[in-house]
């Protein structure tokens, strides 16, 4: 429980995160501790729950804020954190966290009864997933009519629902399909298939009023959708039958829950599967005036359960833009290689004018493991006067022998030189200059490099390398780079950007030091006390950093 720091924390959360969480140290309540968990409750807009989990990959947080439940380590995560290694460090007791399993088991039947009546009467989502448990049990269910009514009940919705009520659906929806499970599970394969069936039809109908931005319901939906699958699957009822209600819900207009012929694989069997493809066969004769992307994607999903590859690869080359790479993957996982580079090539001189690096790659790959050099670095070269980039160039390096090197190393550069010139004067260009200062650096051609931006111009990123070696040999052209380097960083006012702009400051004293010139050194420093005075955090910074 000692495996984490403050700077573990801060390189969790980013230190805006953590520069927040330091303020809630002081709302921060119920911490408790219990194995290798810290729960503790933060008190911000409103209560949050905090849970850290502290492993052998390091430390963990989870949140119930918005920003948490997107994942991230949060200012509570953060918050919580600090409150318990400031306990730790001054000796103070964390409390165990109470064992509610012992003391719910030292309770007799009528007090579980009084105690969850109680909290199912307080919390909706309770009583629904108690409801949802209820219906699901065959104990006193008089059929499975009774059973429908009752998930009903629990998956009705009136109105619009926000995101925090889209939550609790999602919920309840998970608890109908572990019960669902559990009743599939005792042999009531038939009442299952069916009330899983009335579930996903209710949920989909209820979609339009909830705010699913998270994808929560969507996502928790798919559980019905597995056990109507392995109940209709233990039933052996209709393939035929099952296969066009599939097919009649994923054309139809729900949004959830999704339907795949893969989940329905086992159920449907050879004979359900084959009707599966004639009635989409025939849908999409009737719409093969026009383009549908719905039918396409249902036949691409039919082929791959089927393992039909040629149908696979029809139905991806269907219309006036074949998808190349989709069908170069198909048949390479295929093993079928030499139909792969036909398509790649042939995806290469399409007349649409469509480019995909991927078929550019593909083609060359090919060509050069199969020893046809030539035909490799013809493809590279034509591949470079479309896509002028460092990926690129570094591949057309690979292919070329080293006597056809020069040439085309000359050739290359003198297309990137005339991108960036046109970049400069305004005019349309492939790349911006930046591109051939990257091929420079990456050959280490770095006097070349230096002189490109100067002339040309470059990025931030590659000033700042650029400086760094320069600085090596020529300390005093890398000063200006440095300083206006620094001031950039300031300009955005963040404690992030401080703290590299006071590192900045401190290689340009050491920079004067080396000239000689530690006068204007101490200078400097001086000139960006006086203009940023006003920036404390930024004052702080060369403070601790002995400026």
């Amino acid at each position: 429980m000692t495996a984490f720091t403050k700077d573990g924390l801060r390189a969790l959360a980013g230190v805006k995160s953590y520069d927040r969480g330091v303020d809630y140290v002081d709302d921060v309540d119920d911490l408790q501790v219990d194995g290798g968990k810290i729960f503790a409750t933060v008190y911000g807009t409103e209560p949050y729950e905090v849970e850290l989990t502290v492993g052998r990959r390091g430390l963990d947080g989870v949140c119930d804020c918005p920003w948490g439940q997107e994942g991230n380590f949060c200012k509570h995560c953060v918050a919580v954190g600090l409150v318990y290694l400031c306990r730790r460090e001054h000796g103070e007791a964390v409390p165990d966290r109470l064992d509610l399993r012992s003391y719910l088991t030292s309770l007799d039947a009528q007090e579980l009864v009084a105690l969850l009546m109680e909290l199912a009467e307080g919390d909706r989502n309770i009583r629904r997933r108690l409801e949802a448990r209820a219906a699901g049990d065959p104990v006193g269910a008089a059929d499975a009519q009774d059973l429908r009514k009752r998930i009903d009940r629990a998956l009705r919705v009136r109105g619009h629902v926000d995101w925090d009520g889209g939550w609790d659906y999602a919920n309840t929806i998970g608890g109908i399909a572990e019960e669902l499970e559990r009743l599939r599970q005792a042999g009531q394969g038939a009442a299952v298939a069916s009330l899983a069936q009335r579930a996903m039809e209710r949920v989909a109908e209820n979609y339009e009023f909830f705010d699913d931005s998270d994808g929560q319901i969507g996502e928790s939906s798919r559980a019905l959708v597995v056990v109507h699958a392995a109940a209709c699957a233990a039933t052996g009822g209709d393939p035929v039958t099952l296969a066009s209600w599939l097919l009649e819900r994923q054309l139809g207009d729900a949004d959830v829950p999704e339907l795949s012929i893969g989940d329905y694989a086992d159920a449907l069997g050879e004979v359900g599967v084959a009707a599966y493809g004639d009635q989409l066969r025939r849908i999409r004769e009737k719409r093969s005036r026009r383009t549908d992307w719905r039918t396409d994607a249902l036949m691409r999903e039919y082929a791959r359960a089927r393992g039909d590859i040629d149908l696979l690869v029809t139905v991806l080359a269907r219309g006036s833009r074949p998808d190349y790479p989709a069908i170069v993957g198909v048949l390479t996982e295929a093993g079928r290689d030499r139909e792969a580079l036909e398509w790649a090539e042939r995806g290469l001189a399409a007349a649409d004018g469509t480019y995909d690096r991927r078929l550019a790659d593909f083609a060359a790959t090919a060509h050069a493991a199969a020893g046809h050099g030539d035909e490799a670095l013809a493809l590279r070269r034509a591949q470079f006067e479309r896509d002028r980039c460092l990926a690129v160039y570094q591949a057309l390096h690979a292919v070329a022998t080293p006597d056809r090197w020069p040439e085309l190393r000359a050739w290359a550069l003198g297309l990137l030189r005339y991108d960036a010139s046109t970049a400069r004067r305004g005019l349309p260009g492939w790349q911006s200059p930046s591109m051939l200062v990257d091929v420079l650096l990456w050959e280490n051609s770095n006097e070349e490099a230096w002189q490109a931006a100067v002339e040309f111009g470059a990025v931030d990123g590659q000033w700042l390398r650029l400086a760094r070696l320069r600085a090596e040999t020529h300390p005093a052209e890398a000063i200006p780079v440095y300083e206006r380097l620094a001031e950039s960083e300031i300009s955005l006012m963040k404690n992030d950007a401080y703290a590299e702009a006071a590192g900045l400051a401190v290689q340009i004293t050491k920079l004067y030091d080396r000239l000689g010139r530690e006068a204007d050194g101490r200078a400097y420093v001086e000139r960006l006390r006086i203009t940023h005075k006003r920036k404390r955090n930024f004052m702080a910074e060369l403070q601790r950093r002995g400026l």
